[in-house]
């Protein structure tokens, strides 16, 4: 056994009547020394010890001594030297964190020996009984599943993991203010009483029960249930498993199964069961008397038996389809037990039975009286199926409760959802960001609207945009039960709708912008300017001496004339300046973050010279002079609105033109009231 480690904490003189005694113990002990607490704490701060000694001058002041040292060091033992024998001290010295007390007067060796080891081992079993319940306290709060504890006198909540408070939408308080009958509906609460007067084991095997969460909604759960000392002497610890949707899935298959024996047995309608062979191994009471049989005498019995040997090549296809394809359908000719033929419609799927081996279902109904008519029926539906698989839909169908009730494999393609989402609520295949964006819309559906909308779908080059349908489904009292769902990939008609919205901003014989989509740039640029305090330029050019061309030479000249205008003012331009046509001969350019007028003049005037050089128009094998007019309005801070600019753009044009042509006017020089209203006149004449 390692040596104890013990902190004498006392004055000199009791330190050496304290350790005189211990030396007579027989113990391995490492002793150390420190006259008052304050000195042994900071001692204890850098390493433990097994076991301190504290003799206090006086009462105060040990139980003072006993909280600090027990802060310091909460995992060693303190044994207390009272002055004299207190019972009221000595219990006062176990509150506040002592591990035992003994008198003034006890201090002896054998007294020493025991009190020593009995503290330390007590003091090392509170310490494993402490990690033990954190340990237990831990698997409880991060237990996956709902679990709490309750006293089993006064069925009392004592405490509940975080899962069922996020489970059963109590919170911890409201928890720990119930009993367990208060999530149990009222029949459910009498089998509890019931079940709890027989008398509970220790361990109380697992028993199905409903649940009652706090929005009303019942559910199954699987409870498992034991005692747990730990909260006390009637505690009992419960575990509870939500089994509402595998419960649901097993009450499914048992319905399935039940179902499908009473199709089988009773159906006007032929169905039969054959292996991959085409020996059968069941066949309904309808099938078999429609061939002169009873049920057990075609058991066993091959089906190329029952098509005759003209048809055995058609079987052996039949069954070769089935094995490849895992379904076929089509017309069979089968022969009666008379001799006859009968003509067969079927519609066969191959299934795999529990023990893993490969079955074929078949359906059939007996076609032969109605085999005309149905020629042009048939190849009607044939036609409307491969309309309806070749459509671009997806189809789901959800109950009131939100849960899905069918969905197509194109829309279980779409969510990417190879499994069952049968039963699934909403929210699950969609996630919680799509579920929290559609939610609106469904509530609409479920309150009897039809509604259509859009949304997006994907990032990036994968995006789709989807065109969404909710149709509400009417019961027999005219209650919503359900919603239809379908939806629509629309991104190529999105892509052509934008497509189509940007040549509606373009000029088709320039491919500048045309007025539309010059006025569209003005109004976001003086928003701009507004918000920023910068200039903005507005030239309004006009093509001089461009009707003179267009009489001459015709319009294919004229056009060819304003395409090599424009690409020559495109190339004069930044990349950032706005170049528009207007219609006509008319051009616009627009220059933001000016920096004054004389930079403004600076453009204008290379402009005007740019146009003064001749245009080769090589696919006219024609060179034309021309030259442009030029007028500017500036514009700070977005102080007049795109409408102003224009009427003061083309004011300073018309005063232009009325110098000769070939030159620019400016806004700084005011134009006359009659000009400005003649050219505010004819502007709102062009405008239409």
């Amino acid at each position: 056994m390692s040596a104890l480690h013990v902190l004498i904490v006392a004055g000199p003189a009791e330190a050496r009547r304290i350790g005189e005694p211990l030396g007579e113990t027989g113990l391995a002990l490492e002793l150390e020394h420190h006259e008052d607490a304050a000195s042994a704490t900071v001692r204890l701060r850098a390493a433990v010890c097994d076991a301190i000694l504290l003799a206090p001058p006086s009462v105060d002041a040990g139980l003072a001594a006993v909280r600090l040292l027990h802060a310091a060091s909460p995992d060693s033992a303190i044994v207390v030297i009272a002055p004299r024998d207190d019972e009221e001290f000595r219990a006062a010295v176990l509150e506040n964190g002592g591990t035992d007390c003994i008198a003034h007067d006890e201090v002896e060796a054998r007294i020493l020996r025991r009190v020593l080891r009995n503290a330390v081992s007590r003091k090392a079993l509170e310490c494993t009984t402490c990690r033990h319940e954190a340990q237990l306290r831990t698997l409880f709060d991060l237990n996956p599943h709902p679990m709490w504890v309750y006293d089993a006198r006064t069925l009392r909540f004592l405490a509940v993991n975080q899962v069922a408070v996020r489970s059963y939408g109590y919170s911890e308080d409201e928890f720990l203010s119930m009993t367990i009958a208060d999530i149990r509906s009222p029949a459910e609460v009498a089998r509890l009483r019931e079940h709890l007067a027989a008398g509970l084991q220790p361990r109380q095997p697992d028993g199905l029960w409903r649940h009652r969460y706090r929005n009303g909604e019942e559910i199954e759960v699987e409870v498992s249930a034991q005692a747990v000392p730990l909260w006390g002497p009637h505690a009992r610890l419960v575990q509870a498993r939500n089994v509402t949707a595998e419960r649901r899935a097993i009450r499914a298959i048992e319905t399935s199964e039940r179902r499908f024996r009473d199709l089988f047995e009773h159906s006007a309608g032929y169905i039969c069961i054959h292996d991959l062979a085409g020996v059968l191994l069941a066949i309904n009471p309808a099938a078999a008397a429609s061939l002169g049989y009873t049920a057990v005498e075609l058991l066993g019995r091959s089906l190329s038996d029952l098509i005759g040997a003209k048809l055995r090549a058609e079987c052996e296809a039949y069954l070769q389809r089935i094995a490849h394809h895992g379904e076929d359908e089509g017309l069979l000719r089968v022969r009666a037990g008379d001799g006859g033929e009968r003509l067969w419609q079927y519609r066969n799927r191959v299934f795999v039975d529990v023990d893993g081996i490969a079955r074929v279902m078949g359906h059939a109904q007996d076609i032969t009286a109605l085999r005309a008519a149905e020629r042009g029926r048939e190849l009607s539906e044939r036609r409307l199926r491969t309309i309806a698989d070749a459509l671009p839909l997806m189809i789901a169908y959800v109950d009131a409760g939100q849960r899905i009730v069918f969905a197509n494999t194109a829309y279980r393609r779409l969510r990417q959802r190879d499994g069952d989402i049968v039963g699934v609520h909403l929210r699950d295949v969609l996630g919680e960001r799509r579920y929290r964006l559609r939610l609106p819309y469904l509530e609409r559906a479920l309150r009897g609207e039809r509604v259509v909308f859009e949304y997006e779908e994907g990032e990036g080059d994968a995006a789709r945009s989807v065109e969404a349908t909710l149709i509400p489904q009417l019961g027999s009292t005219a209650e919503v039960v359900g919603v239809h769902a379908m939806l629509q990939d629309v991104t190529a008609k999105k892509r052509e709708e934008r497509r189509l919205l940007h040549l509606a901003r373009l000029d088709a014989l320039t491919g500048l912008l045309n007025r539309n989509g010059f006025q569209e740039r003005l109004d976001n640029a003086i928003v701009r300017a507004h918000d920023q305090g910068s200039m903005l330029a507005l030239l309004y050019l006009d093509v001089d001496r461009f009707k003179r061309v267009n009489d001459t030479h015709g319009h294919a000249v004229g056009d060819a004339l304003l395409r090599a205008f424009a690409m020559r003012l495109s190339e004069k331009m930044r990349a950032s300046d706005v170049v528009a046509r207007l219609g006509g001969d008319e051009f616009t350019v627009l220059i933001e973050a000016m920096s004054g007028a004389r930079h403004a003049e600076r453009i204008a005037g290379k402009l005007v010279a740019a146009m003064r050089r001749p245009f080769e128009l090589h696919g006219e094998a024609l060179t034309v002079s021309v030259g442009v007019s030029i007028g500017l309005c500036l514009c700070r801070g977005g102080a007049l609105s795109a409408k102003e600019m224009l009427v003061r753009a083309d004011t300073m044009l018309y005063a232009a033109k009325q110098s000769g042509r070939g030159t620019f006017r400016m806004t700084a020089v005011p134009a006359s009231a009659a000009t400005e209203k003649a050219v505010l006149d004819s502007f709102e004449r062009r405008l239409g």
